[in-house]
């Protein structure tokens, strides 16, 4: 592509007030409980795709906020027939914008989570390792990413921290379509607000050769005794703190990634 997409700041459309308010920070609350989830946790995810089999391995130890949200998304099939809108050649493929219908779901896929530390070790970013988009600090909800051959400039952003890689089927993520290029302007691909509004149909319509996810399964591994209690009252808070958001007016959405 002609513009750097590594300098490039993603702007979306209105949106439902529910995508909007996924800067509402959970530890900002004060309510947030305190995981005492294994550090040694981790998850193998395996995922049909339109473009064939992936399987992917996250890792507590490397994000342990990053790993239960998307290792809980997963498991509760929000990224089922979701599709990779944002596909740039040798930078990333961008997906996380699901297209359920349960309010609670859709509330908990859109309440933010805290920043994790960053891992030295785990820069610069390597091909097929995953991590969260974000729009500013404490903004991670349900967008991720994928990274192809030259995202190595990935990882500066505090929201950018690796949680998993893919393991197998890597070829068939560098060839999800990439014909429309990257969002408007400095490409022809999807905007993420007509996404949120308009769901599968806007992407049906407007951009049919997108690849998508068809199902995912969840293994986890090395769970401690009090992991479920924690993953379980994070569900219940983050539905609490984002149902409300749903009922709120309209508003501008951003949503960042360098």
């Amino acid at each position: 592509m002609e513009d750097d997409p590594e300098v490039k700041e993603i702007m979306g459309d209105e949106v439902d007030d529910a995508a909007d308010e996924q800067r509402t920070n959970i530890r900002g609350s004060g309510n947030a409980p305190k995981s005492d989830g294994s550090d040694q946790e981790e998850a193998i995810v395996q995922c049909d795709t339109s473009a064939g089999p992936i399987t992917m391995h996250f890792y507590r130890s490397w994000s342990p906020h990053g790993y239960d949200r998307a290792t809980t998304l997963f498991e509760k099939g929000y990224f089922d027939h979701s599709h990779f809108f944002r596909v740039v050649e040798h930078f990333l493929v961008q997906f996380g914008i699901g297209y359920t219908t349960d309010k609670e779901l859709k509330a908990f896929s859109q309440s933010t989570i805290p920043d994790d530390p960053k891992r030295p070790e785990l820069l610069p970013f390597k091909e097929g390792m995953l991590a969260f988009a974000g729009s500013a600090p404490n903004s991670r909800s349900n967008e991720m990413f994928i990274a192809y051959d030259r995202a190595g400039s990935l990882g500066q952003s505090p929201w950018e921290t690796p949680f998993g890689k893919v393991t197998s089927g890597l070829e068939n993520v560098k060839n999800f379509y990439k014909g429309y290029g990257d969002m408007p302007p400095w490409g022809k691909g999807p905007k993420q607000g007509p996404i949120y509004k308009r769901g599968a149909d806007y992407i049906k319509k407007d951009f049919p050769l997108l690849d998508k996810f068809e199902t995912c399964s969840v293994q986890r591994m090395n769970q401690s005794s009090g992991s479920n209690l924690f993953i379980l009252s994070s569900v219940v808070l983050s539905v609490i703190l984002g149902f409300g958001y749903l009922q709120r007016k309209k508003r501008k959405f951003n949503k960042i990634t360098y």
